[in-house]
């Protein structure tokens, strides 16, 4: 996070701040006294990557721009996404921010985990919501035998997640479904309206794969998915 205090000497007497820091700070005073309606309209013209940089300017600036329950935020990403990548046309996936959306499909450059940069090493699993390197996947994954045999995950809760072929499932996802299995009062009507959302994300993320196929970037596209869920 940028600094804007960072040259501030600690003496006594009258001291100024360098100029580009003084800048920094009257324009992100003004920025955050602006009504957000009028905020969404100065960031109208800002790319998803412009939008990133200026959240990463202050807290008070990340608080705004990274909501997730803002709905103003929301269109302001949305907006970009629309203006810079109009071929991303697709919605984000059940759950997901806008930000989240626009962060696995233009923004993130790295693995979630390790920090690997090597886009030849990267892979995007849209069912998990990551991007990351194939040997940190593996570390996160269990298959499906194993997560019935050795863990006794019951089939019911292993029907409500999305996986990843015969490589299995994230072992987060599973942890959070059964955490929520547990949890409900009515465990059959659960399992269905999970069942009908995993079905719902499996279409978005079809459609999200061909948005990105016909875009102009070059995204780290996972076909393994297509190739996996196109025959069921």
């Amino acid at each position: 996070m940028l600094s804007i205090f960072s040259n501030i000497t600690s003496s006594r007497t009258n001291f100024k701040l360098p100029l580009k820091h003084h800048t920094t700070l009257q324009l992100n005073s003004k920025l955050l006294i602006l009504p957000n309606e009028l905020l969404a309209e100065i960031c109208e013209n800002l790319s998803p990557q412009d939008l990133f940089s200026l959240s990463s300017v202050c807290k008070e600036l990340r608080n705004i721009l990274w909501s997730d329950k803002s709905i103003i935020t929301q269109q302001i990403w949305r907006n970009s996404r629309h203006k810079f990548y109009p071929s991303l046309k697709s919605p984000p996936l059940i759950g997901m921010s806008e930000q989240q959306y626009l962060w696995l499909t233009v923004l993130a450059k790295k693995c979630q985990f390790c920090d690997e940069s090597d886009v030849n090493l990267l892979k995007k699993y849209w069912e998990f919501q990551i991007i990351c390197c194939e040997t940190c996947l593996n570390k996160r994954m269990e298959s499906h035998h194993t997560l019935l045999t050795k863990y006794n995950i019951p089939e019911d809760v292993l029907s409500t997640c999305l996986c990843l072929g015969d490589k299995g499932y994230l072992l987060s996802n599973i942890k959070t479904a059964q955490i929520e299995y547990s949890k409900a009062m009515d465990k059959d009507n659960w399992v269905t309206h999970k069942q009908l959302e995993v079905i719902a994300q499996k279409c978005r993320i079809i459609s999200i794969l061909l948005d990105e196929f016909h875009s102009d970037h070059k995204p780290m596209i996972n076909f393994d998915f297509i190739n996996e869920n196109g025959s069921e």
